[in-house]
């Protein structure tokens, strides 16, 4: 605050300094220039208003006048003047220092808050600039994570894909025995459907990580949906006989589409699966499931 109250009191000491010196130009200059009162005054009051302002102005304004007024307008050294157009002129020179220094004041204001304005929006790109470089990290943490994450899951769907496959492999040579007990024979498939639903569900798993990572693309091919879902639905058969659920596939004619074939059987089994999971024992699962069927499915 010291600094600012010196730099004030410096500019209206300059302010009130320029109308000093056009005083003093114009007494030199007098012979040449009367009857021209005011012809060095009007500029002096403009750049008084200007360095000084409102305040240095209005003083300078004030200053030039009585200095005109008791030097310069006939008769000189008194301030007692008996033309009218003496004392109109005098009170238009007042008009425009105030004219001139409410200007320059409109304009300092204007430029001070251009400047302000202009250091918050140099304040706030900064921040801006802050918070990128916080979010860009943020966003390659996240991108490290989820890469972690993805390798994580496709370690563990091939840790368990190992077991699945040992398993597999013994129970599809046991059911392959021509003498083999019915009793046995249905205990085996059932681990086998079992174990192969597992694996699919591994499966899932894998691939939901690779579509995490962008890197699962989608295989379109041209297929009939209606086989697609018979296909999907075969894998239920034996689960409804022991169930005790009346399962159907209603599907009137072949479905052309364009589609991925191994996602839509995903899906086909996932819903079915589904269906089996809330259908009660001797209720009714179909496909497609109707919603006015009194079982749910």
């Amino acid at each position: 605050m010291p600094t600012l109250s010196r730099s004030t009191s410096a500019r209206l000491i300059l302010a009130l300094l320029i109308p000093l010196a056009a005083f003093g130009v114009q007494w030199v200059f007098w012979g040449a220039i009367q009857p021209y009162v005011w012809f060095l005054f009007f500029p002096a009051v403009f750049f008084s208003s200007r360095v000084g302002g409102m305040k240095g102005g209005l003083l300078a304004t004030l200053l030039s006048a009585a200095i005109v007024t008791y030097f310069f307008i006939p008769p000189q050294f008194t301030f007692i003047k008996h033309l009218p157009i003496h004392i109109i002129s005098v009170v238009l020179f007042l008009g425009m220092g105030l004219l001139f220094s409410w200007a320059h004041e409109q304009l300092d204001r204007a430029k001070r808050q251009a400047e302000e304005s202009l250091r918050a929006a140099n304040t706030a790109n900064e921040q801006l600039a802050t918070a990128n470089e916080r979010v860009t990290l943020l966003l390659e943490q996240s991108q490290e994570l989820d890469k972690l994450k993805s390798q994580f899951f496709a370690n563990m769907s091939h840790e368990l894909r190992t077991p699945l496959t040992l398993i597999l492999g013994p129970v599809a040579r046991r059911l392959a025995r021509a003498d083999l007990p019915e009793e046995e024979r249905r205990e085996l498939e059932l681990m086998e459907r079992n174990a192969r639903l597992l694996s699919r569900h591994v499966t899932d798993l894998l691939d939901a990580s690779r579509l995490e990572a962008g890197r699962m693309p989608v295989q379109y091919a041209p297929v009939d949906l209606a086989e697609l879902v018979r296909l999907g639905a075969a894998h239920f058969e034996s689960l409804g006989q022991e169930r005790g659920v009346r399962f159907s596939v209603q599907a009137a004619g072949p479905i052309p589409a364009q589609v991925d074939p191994q996602m839509v059987l995903r899906m086909v089994v996932n819903l079915i699966s589904n269906a089996y999971k809330f259908t009660p024992p001797g209720g009714t699962s179909a496909w497609p499931w109707k919603p006015a069927a009194p079982t749910p499915c």
